[in-house]
């Protein structure tokens, strides 16, 4: 991916999230330039959010734990992504979004698939995720599947990461 607009003359609103955020407020072209990109803020300040609207935007599947129910719920959150247009170097390639909240959930549903096709592990190290440390599974899926060119797209991926692992991870 060569660079991200977002297109704010395109938002429904500026006064509602996620428009709201500083980000969106503030942020008219990201570039990338490098083939790590960090996004550093404050909490709340929109990193996460763009992020996934980023994913969106690339037509990347986010894995998410269904079946939970919210208070409110906001449908510019669900299509945040129609408001980026993505610009690819050398036409679009595949890739994947990790979100630290759902790397459980899909350990324990890799575990159940692997009840019925133990080849399935093959794909992220070939050991149950589920029998590691959150920090060991987090680096044994890392390491099988960034091999693969593609955009990764990590959200928090250093919070179950020894300062090691995370400089292990950059390496990938």
């Amino acid at each position: 991916m060569l660079s991200v607009t977002l297109l704010s003359s395109k938002f429904p609103a500026v006064d509602i999230y996620p428009f709201n955020l500083p980000v969106f407020q503030h942020t008219r072209y990201l570039a990338f330039e490098t083939p790590v990109t960090l996004f550093a803020g404050e909490n709340g300040s929109g990193k996460s959010t763009l992020l996934h609207a980023i994913a969106q935007a690339c037509g990347i599947h986010i894995w998410q734990e269904t079946g939970h129910r919210r208070l409110q719920n906001n449908p510019y959150e669900d299509w945040l992504g129609q408001y980026l247009s993505v610009e690819w170097k050398d036409g679009k390639v595949p890739g994947s979004y990790f979100g630290s909240e759902s790397f459980q959930h899909f350990r324990q549903i890799l575990d159940e698939w692997s009840v019925a096709d133990p080849g399935q592990l093959s794909y992220f190290g070939g050991k149950s995720l589920m029998t590691q440390s959150h920090g060991e599974s987090l680096m044994s899926f890392f390491s099988s599947r960034y091999r693969i060119k593609g955009i990764y797209l990590l959200d928090e991926p250093e919070t179950a990461l020894s300062p090691k692992s995370q400089i292990r991870l950059l390496n990938l």
